[in-house]
């Protein structure tokens, strides 16, 4: 086989001088003189049998037996790279950790248990990347990723790590202003702060009272946020009655910033989610870290 191939070392500095079309600025691009450039083409040429370029004064051209090289040249190199790629990849995969993470998971869930896992693993570098858009559509690659709903999909494995539940909740001034423990008819009177955005597939208003057979009512002065937190944010602030996932609003309960404003609730069986993509190798530590993530989690009926 070794006697068929060409000189392995002309091949990135033929594919330079093709795609550039200059034996000059394939020198520059290649850290080589000129000369050596013509040298190696001549090499190639000389063990090919062919001529691969025709050389014009200011620059060279692909003869026909050029233009197939070039085309099998360029494939081969553009493979090598691609695996060269993958394999440094794999091999920083052993010291490098990226989670892609809803940002409400990411500020309640994986924030307290960062130590907890930098202790456990030491030699790796942990990098959280917390956003709204949905996994299934960013392009950010990642070791394991981390939302609420469950949604069916070819590219991902699904793992339910816990139950969530969702719950009407509002300022304790607000609270003062209502009768007690309202009804989902009395809610859907009352000012309602809307989240609307893409990757939660989330439970708004409109699904969470038809749960108790009501309606939405049409109100002009609804407001609609895109963030979770802001809207959690404006209920403080006592302008209307949010819903609350009770994993990500029980410190504002505690602290006493937000109350339960009547006690309906929906259960989410699948309030936290492990995506893992199909088709790549699973990074060492994966199951590891959704098993530390899953023993942190206390049941929703303790939050």
């Amino acid at each position: 086989m070794k006697r068929t191939l060409p000189p392995m070392g002309t091949l990135a500095v033929f594919e330079s001088a093709a795609r550039l079309q200059s034996f000059s600025r394939a020198a520059d691009e290649c850290a080589l003189s000129q000369a050596s450039v013509s040298r190696q083409v001549r090499q190639l040429e000389d063990n090919l049998s062919v001529q691969l370029f025709n050389r014009h004064r200011h620059d060279v051209t692909l003869t026909d037996a050029g233009k197939r090289f070039y085309e099998t040249v360029e494939r081969s190199l553009a493979e090598l790279g691609s695996v060269a790629t993958e394999l440094r990849n794999l091999s920083r995969r052993n010291t490098r950790f990226m989670i892609y993470s809803d940002l409400s998971i990411a500020t309640h869930i994986l924030t307290p248990i960062i130590d907890s896992l930098q202790e456990r693993f030491p030699q790796i570098a942990f990098t959280i990347h917390s956003s709204y858009e949905p996994i299934e559509q960013t392009q950010i690659p990642f070791d394991l990723g981390l939302q609420a709903n469950a949604r069916a999909s070819h590219e991902f494995d699904l793992k339910t790590i816990a139950e969530d539940l969702v719950f009407p909740v509002c300022s304790p001034e607000f609270l003062k202003t209502c009768k007690r423990n309202p009804t989902a008819a009395d809610l859907s009177q009352m000012p309602l702060l809307h989240l609307v955005y893409e990757n939660k597939g989330n439970l708004d208003w409109q699904a969470f009272l038809t749960k108790f057979d009501t309606s939405l009512a049409p109100r002009q002065e609804n407001l609609v946020f895109s963030s979770y937190q802001v809207c959690l944010g404006v209920a403080e602030q006592g302008h209307g009655v949010a819903l609350g996932w009770a994993r990500s609003v029980n410190r504002k309960l505690t602290e006493g910033k937000l109350v339960r404003l009547s006690k309906l609730f929906s259960v989410v069986p699948d309030g936290v989610v492990a995506y893992r993509k199909k088709h790549n190798p699973p990074h060492p530590i994966t199951d590891e870290v959704v098993q530390i993530i899953e023993n942190s989690l206390d049941s929703v009926s303790n939050v």
